[in-house]
């Protein structure tokens, strides 16, 4: 037992830390000129669905 709470104690923080490397390495190698995309298609749906809403209601 003690061998499992020594691998979460020391392993956790470890597997941890190479996650938050990974994904900010993937952040950092992403493409930006589908940012703008992104928030356009994101506005487009934000005005969709108010106009919807204010039709409901």
């Amino acid at each position: 037992m003690e061998y499992l709470w020594a691998f979460v104690v020391i392993g956790g923080p470890i597997l941890l830390g190479l996650g938050i490397l990974y994904g900010t390495i993937q952040y950092r190698r992403r493409n930006r000129r589908f940012d703008r995309v992104s928030d356009e298609g994101a506005r487009k749906l934000r005005e969709e669905l108010e106009e919807e809403d204010s039709r409901r209601g």
